[in-house]
């Protein structure tokens, strides 16, 4: 076994016997990723996605108008892909970037099909990897309509205390919605907040 880690991560999703992940590991090429570097661009085939090795990966959506929309973060043990549109079958409309120097395990669709076929294991953890994700997605959207951009940060590292400092401001910020200067603003309230708060326990 490879990664022993990866699989007890994993096997927390599906209960995947030993010689299943051993299967899994054959079909998987592990490639790194540098940092700034695209592990997939928009127009590019959909039909590969890889687990997170080490590293993180920002995913984004390109307006027409050049702006940008981060969709999400990922980091070890998590999957990276253009899920929606491989589902679809069609090209990738997301580009995704390594934040800093990173390693993934890769797979084709086709994998998926073969490993699916061989054992209801992994049928299990597509299943779900994509219910994780769709409440995800839906909790998002509950936040930016119930909660202000100070809650949303706040919950947002609440959730993702293990991407402190790997992650840029200005990305952040791009996820949750605000400009750079709103985060900057919000983070020097808190801390002025704290500050008062702990010299008045003095």
């Amino acid at each position: 076994m490879r990664f022993p880690a990866l699989f007890e991560h994993l096997s927390k999703l599906a209960a995947i016997p030993p010689s299943e992940w051993e299967r899994a590991e054959l079909l998987g090429k592990e490639q790194t990723v540098d940092r700034k570097a695209l592990f997939l661009r928009p127009g590019d085939a959909s039909d590969r996605f890889s687990i997170v090795l080490q590293g993180v990966f920002r995913l984004v959506r390109v307006s027409a108008r050049g702006g940008e929309s981060v969709k999400a973060f990922r980091a070890e043990g998590d999957l990276l892909g253009a899920y929606s549109e491989m589902l679809q079958g069609k090209p990738s409309m997301t580009a995704i970037e390594a934040l800093e120097p990173s390693r993934v395990l890769v797979f084709r669709a086709a994998d998926l099909q073969a490993l699916e076929q061989g054992h209801t294991c992994w049928v299990q953890l597509a299943r779900s990897v994509a219910e994780k994700h769709f409440l995800l997605k839906e909790q998002r959207e509950q936040e930016f309509l119930e909660l202000s951009a100070e809650e949303r940060l706040e919950r947002f590292w609440e959730e993702h205390a293990h991407l402190h400092r790997r992650i840029p401001q200005r990305d952040v910020a791009a996820y949750l919605g605000i400009t750079e200067v709103g985060l900057s603003r919000i983070v020097s309230r808190r801390r002025r907040q704290q500050a008062a708060a702990s010299g008045a326990s003095q």
